[in-house]
């Protein structure tokens, strides 16, 4: 029997992708975003409208409820008027960007919560240029209208002029992140209902339309709140009306979000057999679903939640993980609804939905129905503005337990691949790589609650790099057989575009981060020994930078003569 009474209407719904919409909540931390979702689903019937701002419903973690901010993604199904909101909840912290960026891959519509004092911060315009890049349409939600109100005590006109100001500094990050012709069509203007004013504390919000609807002007809201009337407001401007409005509205439904995405995020070309099965978002069509995050479930299984771009998924189907080109078997369907999960007999595509499955898959991985024809490309990573810059090393409290340790620390990746496990071969030590102490901190947490640990204190990660080129410097062998003349300069921005691994992965900057190239002007090939001992000595000169002993990266380093001793003994590795 399934909690929510609402779940087979939206079951019903699934395959007409007009009623559609895939939105995800985006802002700068402590900006409202987990207190408007509440609003939200009291406005569907999931929540009673008394406990809407203090429920924090979509933070269902005991770190989310015990530190009052968002840690995870979360899903939620919802119903309104006949259409289906899969809604997403995201982070505000800089620490898990790279959750932001992998859910920006499932939705086609955000909503930007910005607070009205603070106005644009610098992770509202992280997400918003990560969105934009993406190709996911913003629609903007002004909160805390209440505490220009009765904190700074503003007129209705100094409100309006406030409200403006914000609205204008959206529209700059609009005009310089996003792409011809989105830059123009999605710009943010209450006139065509793009953006709305609230209070998501105390549940309400409107758009210009619902205010000349409901007849209400800024001035009745200032009166509302100086007569301490804030439940009339509530009660006349529900802020899920607003918002779901604006989403049925302004964001797109599947099918034609895919028709302009697809050539964003996924990396095959659009008018090839793949392409065109990813853009026309069929039901009758092989299954496609990129995932966008993974847990492991009670029985030590995983659950990955993702978009099924096409085709329908059902209990028992098998799958081929692109990536690493395994198999796994579906062996549950569920629709996410936040802390819980129900099943479900199959999905369309479209939609958001979470699979139980066997084997190993990770987050960004791509799923293909076994039946679908081989050479289908991978979903593209999108890109993400951090990189694991904090470390720990960790050890098991008996060192008998290192295996253990390894093996949660492993499942710790699979869960959150923004963490990363590194084993230093020439120590033995364990590094935990993470974005930052708060990240590391909770990923300890998690992983001290299987194994017990003892870790470091946190330490920064540098990188070592130059900033002009440098002289030509000659290096000689210590048998003086061999000569080398190098210069080391900048890598130039357009060689610094991500290159890819043999699997089609995009290689992050840290792993691709320097390069070697003779142009030296020597005909003959090197033999294969020379060539990988010049390629060894390179990457160990890279591995370790001349101030601080840190990686360098960004380097470009250009053999310019180059002189070998003929006899090959005088030319190993060795010398």
């Amino acid at each position: 029997m399934p909690r929510f009474k609402q779940l087979s209407e939206i079951v019903k719904l699934m395959s007409e992708k007009t009623r559609i919409r895939n939105l995800g909540i985006i802002a700068h931390i402590d900006h409202g975003k987990t207190t408007l979702t509440d609003s939200l689903l009291a406005g569907a019937g999931l929540l009673s409208p008394s406990m809407a701002g203090s429920a924090r419903v979509l933070d269902f973690l005991e770190e989310e409820q015990k530190r009052k901010i968002t840690i995870k993604t979360a899903n939620i199904s919802l119903l309104y008027r006949q259409h289906i909101i899969n809604l997403v909840d995201t982070p505000g912290h800089v620490d898990f960007t790279g959750r932001v960026s992998r859910t920006l891959g499932a939705i086609d519509g955000a909503v930007v919560v910005v607070d009205a004092v603070e106005e644009i911060m610098a992770q509202t315009e992280v997400v918003t240029r990560q969105a934009l890049e993406a190709r996911v349409r913003p629609i903007l939600f002004v909160n805390k209208v209440d505490k220009l109100i009765m904190e700074l005590q503003l007129t209705a006109e100094q409100i309006e002029k406030k409200l403006q100001h914000v609205i204008d500094s959206f529209n700059d990050l609009i005009a310089l992140y996003g792409e011809a012709p989105f830059k123009h069509e999605w710009r943010i203007n209450p006139a065509l209902d793009n953006v709305a004013f609230g209070s998501a504390l105390h549940g309400w919000g409107f758009t210009l339309d619902i205010a000349k609807q409901e007849g209400v002007k800024f001035s009745d809201v200032v009166n509302a709140y100086r007569k301490n009337q804030q439940e009339t407001l509530r009660k006349k401007l529900p802020a899920h009306k607003a918002i779901f409005e604006m989403a049925i509205s302004k964001v797109p439904n599947p099918r034609e979000a895919q028709g302009y995405r697809i050539e964003k995020i996924w990396g095959g070309h659009v008018q090839s057999v793949h392409g065109k099965v990813l853009t026309e978002c069929r039901d009758d069509a092989p299954a496609i679903m990129y995932v966008t995050n993974v847990n492991v479930d009670s029985d030590g299984g995983l659950v990955a939640t993702g978009r099924l771009f096409s085709g329908l998924i059902e209990k028992g189907e098998k799958f081929r993980i692109l990536e690493s080109q395994t198999e796994t078997t579906v062996k549950h369907v569920y629709i996410q609804m936040g802390a819980f999960r129900e099943e479900a007999a199959a999905i369309s595509s479209g939609n958001i939905a979470a699979l139980a499955l066997t084997g190993r898959v990770r987050a960004g991985e791509t799923l293909v129905e076994s039946s679908h024809p081989q050479g289908m490309v991978p979903f593209e990573d999108i890109e993400t503005f951090s990189e694991p810059v904090v470390t720990v090393a960790v050890e098991p409290k008996n060192p008998q337990n290192l295996p253990a340790l390894r093996e949660a620390l492993d499942q710790l990746e699979i869960e959150d691949p923004d963490l990363r496990m590194e084993m230093k071969t020439d120590t033995g030590e364990i590094l935990l790589h993470g974005m930052g102490e708060l990240h590391l901190e909770l990923a300890l947490k998690k992983l001290r609650s299987n194994e017990p640990t003892v870790s470091s204190s946190p330490r920064v990660s540098y990188r070592e790099t130059i900033t002009k080129r440098g002289m030509d410097a000659t290096g000689k062998s210590p048998n003086k057989q061999n000569r080398f003349v190098v210069r080391v300069e900048p890598l130039p921005k357009e060689s610094g575009k991500p290159e890819v691994d043999d699997h089609g992965n995009a290689l992050s900057m840290d792993e691709f981060r320097n390069v070697l190239v003779d142009i030296s002007g020597k005909t003959e090939p090197l033999d294969e020994e020379t060539l990988e001992a010049i390629i060894g000595g390179f990457e160990f000169a890279c591995h370790s930078g001349p101030l601080c002993g840190e990686p360098l990266r960004h380097v470009k380093v250009s053999i310019i003569e180059l002189q070998l001793a003929e006899n090959a003994e005088l030319r190993s590795s060795g010398k």
